[in-house]
């Protein structure tokens, strides 16, 4: 299945349907080693996470890349399971600028549709005059796709 992205209104949307039930796809999100084997974007060699899955919890992921470790953490402000989740994302290295995430699990036929609207991208460039909102766009795709591996992966180990 492929991942739909767009940029509308200044925000990312992203789309796929997992072959999967919004239970799995949800607890994928926000079970710490569910999502140590599929965050990050597509250079992503390893990631250690620390999530606590509540109103006002926190999130911590900390992805290596190319041998560095890039940190990002933030706060949960929505937790609603199976169906929402939301949570600040400062941007990388900064506390000034506060991104939002926010991630809506629907069942559709066939398994669930997810869909990702990342808020308040700053216009601005980063890693040698790259657009970052590219970045993120690059990072969720990876990520999306990353996923459903892992969930593939998950359905094949509970029929065997």
């Amino acid at each position: 299945m492929s991942t739909d992205i767009r940029f509308e209104n200044g925000e990312l949307i992203v789309t796929r349907v997992y072959a999967a039930s919004r239970e799995a796809v949800f607890e994928a999100w926000v079970e710490t080693s569910k999502v140590e084997q599929w965050w990050g974007c597509g250079d992503t060699t390893r990631v250690r996470s620390h999530i606590e899955p509540r109103v006002g919890g926190r999130y911590d992921h900390t992805m290596t890349i190319a041998g560095s470790d890039i940190a990002g953490n933030g706060l949960i402000v929505e937790f609603v399971p199976p169906s929402r989740l939301a949570y600040t994302a400062p941007l990388y290295g900064t506390t000034d600028i506060q991104m939002r995430v926010t991630v809506d699990f629907t069942e559709v036929t066939g398994g669930t549709r997810v869909q990702l609207v990342h808020q308040g991208i700053p216009d601005m460039r980063v890693d040698g005059d790259v657009e970052l909102r590219l970045i993120v766009r690059d990072g969720w795709t990876a990520a999306f796709g990353k996923l459903d591996t892992f969930l593939v992966g998950e359905m094949q180990a509970t029929v065997s």
